[in-house]
């Protein structure tokens, strides 16, 4: 799982204007055509480059076929120059007390082995690998968390796809089967 803490500051002075994503295409063309406008001109940055993936222009038709509001899209960045890059979305079965998201983003990682060992807490449960698309990807929850995410290595990076609910009576199993069918709807856009 890529943490969704800022490890780097920059950006713009303070009272700069929001920047649009045109505006910032710019400057680095992967943050074209965004389904939000961003105010982060450092999104793209030193610790989420590993892989050229943009995970806010993977699936934007097929979303609803996942149950998943496309409209809902927002940045998976809470500041600028954050770790991880990517999107969150709302499903459209989301309510108040479910309140169901899903979110995919990019993170710099050596590679699935090394994620396992970092994240291994007493809490953390790693299932099985599963094979998607020939290729290896991780399932992870932590027990009584309400989430679960998987992890594909892409180039130098992880592309995690995290399922969150806060509805309590809700399997993990279910959890992790969103988070499962989400990556396996992504996983032939996500290089290698």
């Amino acid at each position: 799982m890529v943490a969704l803490t800022s490890c780097t500051s920059g950006g713009s002075e303070v009272g700069d204007p929001p920047q649009s994503s045109a505006a910032l295409s710019g400057r680095d063309d992967r943050a074209t055509n965004l389904p939000f406008d961003t105010s982060f001109p450092n999104r793209w940055n030193s610790s989420n480059d590993g892989s050229a993936y943009e995970p806010c222009n993977a699936l934007r038709v097929d979303l609803v076929e996942l149950g998943i509001d496309a409209d809902s899209a927002r940045d998976a960045a809470g500041t600028d120059g954050q770790t991880a890059r990517g999107c969150e979305w709302r499903y459209l079965d989301d309510s108040p007390v479910a309140h169901w998201t899903v979110s995919q983003v990019v993170g710099n990682s050596s590679g699935l082995a090394r994620e396992k060992a970092r994240v291994s807490g007493t809490a953390d449960v790693w299932l099985p690998d599963l094979r998607i698309g020939g290729r290896a990807v991780g399932v992870h929850f932590v027990k009584g968390g309400g989430d679960c995410d998987t992890y594909v290595q892409s180039g130098k990076a992880a592309v995690s796809t995290i399922v969150v609910t806060l509805d309590t009576g809700v399997p993990v199993s279910e959890i992790c089967d969103r988070a499962i069918a989400f990556t396996r709807a992504t996983i032939d856009k996500i290089p290698h």
